[in-house]
């Protein structure tokens, strides 16, 4: 068999094939070798198991015969699947939980010395979305004056600071707390 190309099929998995084993009280699998001139197979000799421990094996590589031609590596069954091999797509994930709570939250209707107020809030996972005042004190013209002012500039700073402790309004106090006051109720609804 001298000087001829020898094409190595073994039994074991191209990782043990790259990596080496190690020969020592295990038995190491025999190599297949094919004569590609004559189409021949017969078994190789195995290592002498007398070998001392840690001594790499023999290993094969796709690419070292000298003129080029390749080497087929057999792999075990049970064993990684090539480089190319197509895996099975896997199971797209789970969507993530909800970070927090979703939905329309009713506040208390909160009387004050100009009127009652109260809001509802559009929460969407556990962020605040949206503050629409459902009732707004409307007393007098200097009320309603003050209210149509002070109340989105309230809606402004909950969405903002996304929470019903912010600072009232200047010149709008009632309705600064009984705007606000609604919202943390809602909120609470919530479990904000």
């Amino acid at each position: 068999m001298k000087g001829s190309r020898l094409v190595f099929v073994a039994g074991a998995s191209a990782a043990m094939l790259t990596a080496g084993w190690k020969v020592g009280s295990t038995p190491i699998p025999s190599l297949v070798l094919a004569d590609p001139a004559s189409g021949q197979v017969s078994a190789g000799a195995s290592p002498s198991p007398s070998a001392s421990a840690g001594t790499p094996g023999p290993t094969a590589s796709p690419a070292s015969t000298a003129s080029g031609s390749t080497q087929a590596v057999a792999a075990a069954p049970g064993a990684p699947a090539a480089p190319g091999a197509q895996a099975a797509p896997a199971a797209p994930a789970p969507p993530p939980p909800p970070a927090g709570p979703t939905g329309v939250f009713v506040g208390p209707a909160v009387a004050t010395s100009y009127g009652t107020m109260q809001v509802q809030l559009a929460i969407n996972n556990g962020e605040i979305t949206q503050v629409q005042p459902l009732v707004v004190g409307l007393g007098d013209g200097t009320s309603r004056q003050i209210n149509a002012g002070a109340v989105p500039q309230l809606q402004a700073r909950v969405l903002a600071a996304q929470t019903w402790n912010v600072s009232y309004v200047s010149g709008a106090s009632y309705t600064s707390q009984g705007i606000l006051a609604s919202v943390q109720g809602a909120m609470a609804k919530a479990g904000l």
